[in-house]
């Protein structure tokens, strides 16, 4: 794993970077199971899309990621239905807008009760956790399979 940090910053080299700093999040439930954001639209055929626009609302807990490669919308399990009209993420570090994303998922014998989405700047690697979500525990293949 490549990580920096650069005063309360951390920055990483990849997306898996991004999964195992996740994985070591502190003051929340434990994050047993990470998932990369794909763009599912069959438009992409074989190969996922995985750059997005992300809008987050950590207050309300709602998240939507659209995709750069084809921009379909993804609401991050019923985001829609609660939808508060966040801005797009933006990068704190450089300003770039464009993100890949992990989810971090706490499970117990599997079933999901939390997640967090965090992001990956594509240009300068900063990373950031932008919401949680309480789940009514799921079931964790039907959340993976989900998101």
């Amino acid at each position: 794993m490549v990580m920096r940090t650069v005063g309360n910053r951390h920055s990483a080299e990849d997306v898996e970077d991004l999964a195992t700093w996740v994985r070591g999040l502190e003051d929340c439930p434990a994050v047993t199971q990470t998932a990369f954001a794909a763009c599912r639209n069959p438009v992409h055929g074989d190969e996922p899309a995985s750059w997005f626009y992300v809008e987050a609302d950590a207050e309300a807990g709602v998240a939507r990621l659209r995709c750069l490669a084809g921009a379909h919308a993804n609401d991050v399990l019923d985001s829609g239905e609660h939808w508060t009209y966040p801005g797009v993420w933006s990068c704190r570090s450089c300003g770039q807008s464009i993100a890949e994303v992990v989810y971090g998922i706490h499970d117990e014998e599997g079933t999901a009760t939390w997640m967090v989405l965090t992001v990956r700047c594509v240009d300068c690697g900063d990373v950031e956790g932008l919401t949680d979500i309480v789940l009514p525990s799921v079931a964790l293949d039907d959340l993976l399979a989900a998101l």
